[in-house]
């Protein structure tokens, strides 16, 4: 159950990102579609990453913490895109759309996860799996509950989103770096 705990607390951590973005798509009316496009998209999240980590048997188990410079990579993308948009002062409210919008947002937000989840699967024991899978189901309602719960209490703003979108990078660069240094790789 600790390994639960585990997998579910590093979902969370690696969904920080996600929570704000379901914030700021609540505080501006689309509260139904945040609930909608995030549940849809972790169905997407934890469905890949149990195929991912599935075939991953097929895969040496000393390549698998390569897996960890996908986080990285799109950590450094991040900060890359944040210091390009610094330099553009733009003023930009987000934009009604669809629930396809909203998961196709929710899921970009979710490759760090993606990959750490996929990384779970393969890297234990089959008989743990369902304890990957539990964390990370567990991990969704919190993610859910405290969204809900937030959105009621909280109105974003124009400084904590900034403060969240610079955030999320150094959180994907982390799990990138843990994944690195976690696995048969080892390769710090």
């Amino acid at each position: 159950m600790f390994f639960a705990l585990s997998v579910a607390t590093t979902y969370v951590l690696t969904n920080i990102d996600g929570l704000f973005a379901f914030l700021a798509l609540a505080a501006t009316g689309r509260k139904p579609a945040a609930i909608i496009g995030f549940l849809l998209a972790q169905v997407v999240v934890i469905g890949g990453a149990v195929l991912v980590g599935s075939g991953a048997a097929v895969l040496a188990p000393a390549d698998l913490g390569l897996l960890g410079l996908v986080p990285v990579a799109l950590g450094f993308r991040e900060v890359l895109k944040n210091r390009r948009k610094s330099e553009q002062v733009e003023d930009r409210k987000p934009a009604p759309g669809s629930i396809i919008g909203v998961v196709a947002l929710f899921l970009a937000l979710s490759t760090d996860t993606f990959v750490l989840m996929a990384t779970f699967f393969a890297d234990t024991r089959a008989e743990l799996d369902h304890f990957v899978l539990s964390g990370a189901l567990i991990a969704v309602a919190v993610l859910l509950a405290f969204g809900t719960i937030l959105s009621r209490l909280l109105k974003p703003t124009p400084a904590t989103e900034r403060f969240f979108e610079r955030l999320a990078p150094v959180v994907m660069i982390a799990a990138g770096v843990y994944i690195l240094m976690d696995t048969q790789t080892d390769v710090f």
